[in-house]
């Protein structure tokens, strides 16, 4: 039987495409910021304001929950790494662990917290419904939009910020506005796909693309490219061979990163 004849199959499709993509777009600006540790750090805290949320019973309010501890975390993490007597990364990885631990300490004390532990951290994209699919496809509009409107300025600011400041572009709003736009990308795509296929999303497609694109343009059109197909073969593949589609996904973009590298250093630009 072919997958998309399965109604349910075709809805989580549709959402992981839209959502991945999206992300995978604001992924380019974290790689060139050689931030990826922070984006893993913020889906932590996102996923502790969800678990919270989704906690106290709530659906939008949870959505809400995790979209302010993810922007609170960020500008926490901002203002902690102005500190020269320790590296920025210490409070990246500080993020992470506080983010991690206490989603868990708080899902210990719910009655379906184990079964919550899986849907949160690692995704339970076949229950999807038409909803998720809408606010997918809000979030790449978005997201392609303003990447289309600012990618200049947003690219000036992860491969020189200092440069950009001196230019006379103003550095602390055009991060923040950045920064609430990734917080919401990641909160969205983690109720839909959960923790590990976010952080996936966010991060591999923009690896691979680096080492594969000799242009700019051609980071965006291996971005665009690669996501959407990726994301069809790992549904096709693990409903094919019977493997949970969430985690197929998130591995076979690994490989593909993988492979840029491997194809990458034989070209000798890796």
């Amino acid at each position: 039987m072919n997958f998309l004849a399965l109604p349910f199959m075709r809805i989580a499709l549709s959402a992981a495409v839209l959502a991945g993509t999206a992300l995978a777009l604001l992924g380019v600006f974290m790689t060139a910021r050689r931030t990826a540790f922070s984006g893993l750090a913020a889906s932590q805290a996102s996923a502790l304001g969800t678990v919270i949320g989704a906690s106290l019973g709530w659906h939008w309010g949870a959505e809400a929950m995790a979209w302010t501890f993810a922007v609170v975390g960020m500008v926490w993490v901002a203002w902690l790494s102005r500190s020269r007597r320790t590296p920025a990364d210490s409070w990246v990885a500080c993020l992470y662990v506080v983010g991690a631990a206490a989603a868990v300490l708080v899902l210990s004390k719910s009655p379906r917290g184990e079964s919550e532990t899986l849907g949160i951290f690692f995704g339970n994209i076949l229950t999807l419904t038409g909803r998720e699919v809408v606010e997918a496809s809000v979030l790449f509009a978005v997201v392609a939009v303003l990447v289309a409107l600012f990618q200049y300025r947003w690219r000036w600011l992860s491969v020189d910020p200092g440069a950009a400041e001196v230019a006379g572009l103003r550095v602390g709003p055009w991060n923040f506005f950045f920064q609430v736009l990734f917080a919401a990308a990641m909160t969205l795509t983690i109720h839909i796909a959960g923790v590990l296929l976010a952080f996936a999303f966010l991060i591999l497609p923009a690896a691979a693309a680096f080492l594969l694109a000799r242009r700019v343009r051609g980071l965006w059109l291996w971005v665009l490219a690669a996501t959407p197909v990726l994301t069809t073969l790992g549904f096709a593949l693990s409903f094919r061979w019977d493997f949970p589609t969430g985690p197929f996904v998130s591995a076979l973009l690994a490989v593909w990163a993988l492979g840029a590298r491997v194809y990458a250093g034989l070209r000798g630009e890796g």
